[in-house]
């Protein structure tokens, strides 16, 4: 795999055991890596990004971090609510990023669009779709659906981070916004789009909150990457989220949009144009 995606994208892959914090900090002075973009997944296990924070810090090379966050603030209170161990395992991050000389900047983007293109618009990330199918023409609407959400293409968040590298100082907070939707109006872009309506379902915060959601035909395809019973309650999580305004991005410094306005971001009707118009 590694070799493959170094052919693909004409950059070095190096192989590391996250579990050792000594041979990522060798690896880092090795190669002389000053910045650290942490992608991992860390849905089940916060310790290898610690790890890795932990090795930039020792490593004599390394003075920036941006941590795998990708989505939006949140405190220890709101992910203890729901034992939300993602939300836990980013937090860990931070707070090791707290204690050490490192420059590091969280990257707030709201909730990927790629989903909603996929496969026909170019996106690295795994089908993760929740609230409207398209492909079955079904939706589950968490909450009333009234609630403005923060939607972000990944491809649109790498050239702003591309961008923020040549920054001299970083902010604690990175703001990149995509656009702003409701569920609602995202359904109705998505029905107009294909020109059918769908048939939809309202899922409501006391279903939420008991770690339940409305299964769509598109959920079946998630279970081999996580178990269905830990699909639903994450789900239910942003479901909860989505309503109460936790992914209405409120930015509280400059957008990396307004430092970098020659960057442009997909709108959700775009994404869903490109994804699902056809001649």
């Amino acid at each position: 795999a590694s070799s493959e995606l170094q052919a693909e994208t004409g950059i070095e892959v190096l192989q590391v055991d996250y579990s050792n914090t000594e041979e990522l900090t060798r690896v880092l002075e090795g190669n002389k890596i000053e910045i650290v973009i942490s992608t991992l997944f860390v849905a089940f296990d916060g310790s290898p990004q610690v790890n890795l924070v932990n090795a930039a810090e020792a490593s004599q090379y390394t003075k920036r971090f941006i941590p795998s966050i990708w989505g939006i603030p949140y405190s220890r209170a709101e992910v203890g609510e729901t034992n939300m161990v993602i939300g836990k395992s980013k937090l860990d991050a931070v707070e090791a990023l707290e204690k050490t000389s490192l420059e590091y900047t969280l990257f707030y983007v709201g909730y990927f669009l790629d989903f909603w293109g996929y496969p026909h618009v170019k996106s690295y990330q795994r089908q993760n779709i929740i609230a409207v199918d398209i492909e079955y023409k079904r939706a589950a609407i968490p909450g009333t659906g009234n609630t403005p959400v923060t939607f972000t293409h990944t491809l649109d968040i790498a050239e702003y981070v591309a961008a923020s590298l040549d920054l001299p100082k970083w902010e604690l907070e990175s703001y990149v916004i995509g656009d702003v939707v409701t569920w609602n109006e995202f359904l109705s872009i998505a029905e107009e789009t294909i020109g059918e309506k769908f048939e939809v379902s309202f899922d409501d915060l006391t279903t939420l909150r008991q770690g339940r959601i409305t299964e769509l035909p598109s959920h079946l395809s998630l279970y081999s990457q996580m178990p269905k019973d830990e699909i639903q309650a994450l789900f239910a999580t942003f479901g909860v989220w989505f309503e109460a305004g936790l992914y209405h991005l409120r930015p509280t410094t400059k957008t990396l949009n307004e430092i970098f306005p020659h960057i442009k971001t997909r709108t959700v009707k775009e994404v869903i144009t490109a994804g699902w118009t056809r001649e």
